[in-house]
C-alpha cells in the first residue's frame, strides 16, 4: 500500500482507490480530504436549513390523561363453580362478561370518528389569540390572515397541494349541486364545508390516543400551539370520550327504561281515573242495595284492581330498569388528570441541529462518493 505524502499535493483525480479488486482506505480518506469544500458547503447549507426549521416551526405543547376503564365483569354469582373453574385454569367470568360494551382497542376508532370530531369541534375554547371563548371550527373561520411564512410555505413547500386543491374547487359545484340533489331527496348522509374539514383534520392530528393490552391503561395527548389550549382540549376530549363509550354501553338500557317509562305513565293516568271512577260509585251509592249496582260496582272494582295491579308492576320494572341502566354504566378512573404543560414539546431545536450536521456531513460524504464513481466510470 502507498504511504501518503502530504508534501506531494495530489489531487482527486491523480489518487487511486482501488487496486488489485481492493479498496485502499488511505487513498479514500486522501480523496475525501481533498474534496473536503464539498462536505464543508454540504454542513453549511444542512445547518442553515436547520436553523431555520428550529426557528420557525410553531412551538407545540402536549397535554395528556391517562384512564383505566372499568373491567365488564356480568357472569352472576357462580359460587363454588367459578372457584372450582378458577382452580382448573378456566376464567368464567371471561367467559360469562357482557360483550355489548366497546373494548378499549376501539377506542382510537372512537376518537377519530366523525362524529366525535363533529361534537368535539364545537366545544369552546380559550384562546390567546382571541378575546372571547371559540370553539375550533370558529377559530378557522376566524383565521382567514396567514402569516408570511405561511404565504412562503404555501407557494414553495406546499405548491403541489395548492395546485391539487385548485383541480379540487372545480368539481365543487358539482359537488353543491349533489349535495343539493341529496338534500332533496333526504338522504341522512353528512356532508361538511372546507372549514368543517379543516377543523377536523386539526382536531385528528392534535389528539392521539393509545392502549396498552398488558396494563389496560388508555392514554390520550393532545398536541396545541398553546398550553392552556392543549390541556382544555384534552379535557373535553376526554369527557366526550367517557360519554360517547357510556351512552354506546347503556342505549339498549336506556331505550328500555323509556319504554317502561312511558307504559308506567300510560298505567298510572288508567289508573287514577279507574280508582277516580270507583270511588266515585261508591261514594255515590253508599247507602242503595241492588243487583244492578252491585254489577256495576264489581265492574268498577275489577278495572281499579286490575290498573291497579298493572301500575304496581311497571313501577316495579321502572325500578329495576333504573338499576339496571346504573349498573350498565362504565366507571373511568382517571389515573392521570390533565395538568397545564409549561414546556413546549417541539420544536426541540438541539436534536434538529444535530440531525442536520449528521444529514449534512454523510451528504457530502454520498456526493464525494458519487462524484469519483461517475469519475472512475466515464474513465473507463
Amino acid at each position: 500500500m502507498e504511504k501518503y505524502n502530504p508534501e506531494k499535493n495530489e489531487t482527486i483525480d491523480s489518487i487511486q482507490i482501488i487496486k488489485d479488486d481492493e479498496i485502499d482506505l488511505l487513498a479514500l480518506m486522501k480523496t475525501i480530504w481533498a474534496c473536503r469544500k464539498i462536505i464543508i458547503y454540504s454542513l453549511a447549507l444542512s445547518i442553515i436549513v436547520g436553523l431555520v426549521i428550529a426557528f420557525t416551526s410553531p412551538r407545540q405543547y402536549t397535554a395528556s390523561a391517562t384512564l383505566l376503564p372499568s373491567v365488564e365483569k356480568k357472569g352472576g354469582n357462580l359460587g363454588n363453580l367459578s372457584a372450582l373453574a378458577g382452580m382448573a385454569g378456566i376464567n368464567i367470568g371471561s367467559l360469562m362478561s357482557d360483550p355489548s360494551g366497546i373494548p378499549a382497542d376501539l377506542y382510537p376508532q372512537v376518537v377519530n370518528s366523525v362524529p366525535f370530531l363533529m361534537e368535539l369541534m364545537h366545544e369552546k375554547l380559550t384562546w390567546s389569540k382571541h378575546a372571547e371563548p371559540l370553539s375550533m371550527l370558529e377559530a378557522v373561520q376566524s383565521d382567514t390572515i396567514m402569516s408570511a411564512m405561511g404565504k412562503l410555505k404555501k407557494y414553495t413547500i406546499g405548491l403541489p397541494r395548492l395546485l391539487k386543491n385548485s383541480i379540487i374547487k372545480g368539481s365543487q359545484s358539482n359537488n353543491e349541486l349533489h349535495n343539493g340533489e341529496l338534500a332533496n331527496h333526504k338522504i341522512d348522509y353528512i356532508t361538511l364545508t372546507s372549514k368543517e374539514s379543516a377543523a377536523l383534520g386539526s382536531l385528528k392530528k392534535a389528539i392521539k390516543l393509545t392502549h396498552d393490552k398488558k396494563s389496560g391503561l388508555v392514554n390520550v395527548q393532545v398536541v396545541m400551539s398553546e398550553p392552556l389550549l392543549s390541556a382544555q382540549l384534552a379535557d373535553k376530549a376526554v369527557k366526550l370520550l367517557q360519554k360517547h363509550i357510556i351512552d354506546y354501553k347503556t342505549k339498549q338500557s336506556q331505550e328500555n327504561f323509556l319504554f317502561i317509562q312511558e307504559r308506567f305513565n300510560e298505567a298510572k293516568n288508567n289508573y287514577e281515573q279507574t280508582q277516580q271512577a270507583f270511588f266515585a260509585y261508591k261514594d255515590a251509592h253508599r247507602n242503595i242495595v241492588a243487583e244492578r249496582m252491585d254489577l256495576e260496582f264489581q265492574r268498577l272494582s275489577d278495572a281499579y284492581d286490575i290498573s291497579l295491579a298493572i301500575y304496581k308492576g311497571l313501577a316495579q320494572q321502572q325500578e329495576q330498569a333504573k338499576i339496571a341502566v346504573k349498573e350498565e354504566t362504565p366507571v373511568f378512573k382517571v389515573l392521570n388528570p390533565v395538568v397545564v404543560p409549561m414546556e413546549k414539546s417541539a420544536p426541540k431545536r438541539g436534536t434538529i441541529m444535530v440531525v442536520s450536521v449528521l444529514i449534512g456531513f454523510f451528504a457530502g460524504i454520498t456526493t464525494v462518493l458519487m462524484l469519483l464513481y461517475f469519475r472512475n466510470k466515464i474513465s473507463m
